[in-house]
């Protein structure tokens, strides 16, 4: 396969890769990542290795769906423009949520995704814990019948 610039471009990339995690389609977030990739959501453990990172999403699918509704996303330059080996970095602000049955969790994320050779190799999600409760909150008071969302 031949690869075009558009292959590699960071943020069709990233673009990709969130197409892919909304979709929960666990191959085509394996297309997009790099065997020595890494995932960080702050205040939890880190997740290396593609092996890894692809089964803690896999295992999310299964109990869960994501959405995502991007609202900025801005690409930098190579950390260092004479490494090849140097990652762009694209940042994102989103807004994500996990569904589960009529159970809706809507919440803020900053993304710090890196990106080397057409492949994310490091994944770095911020969030407000506080936000995450609220949005819970939300979730919770909108299964309630009378109350919910329609």
């Amino acid at each position: 396969m031949v690869e075009t610039s558009t292959q590699t471009d960071p943020e069709v990339v990233v673009r990709n890769f969130l197409d892919a995690l909304q979709s929960g389609s666990t191959s085509a977030v394996a297309d997009l990542v790099a065997d020595d990739v890494w995932w960080t959501n702050v205040g939890l453990p880190t997740v290396k290795g593609k092996k890894a990172v692809i089964g803690a999403i896999a295992a999310m699918n299964r109990n869960m769906h994501l959405g995502i509704r991007t609202h900025n996303l801005a690409v930098s330059a190579p950390a260092n423009p004479t490494d090849p080996r140097s990652p762009h970095v694209v940042l994102t602000e989103r807004t994500d949520s996990l569904s589960l049955g009529r159970f809706r969790c809507d919440f803020w994320v900053c993304g710090r995704i890196e990106v080397r050779d057409g492949r994310v190799i490091g994944w770095l999600d911020y969030f407000s814990t506080t936000n995450m409760v609220r949005g819970t909150i939300r979730g919770l008071v909108g299964i309630i019948p009378g109350l919910g969302r329609r």
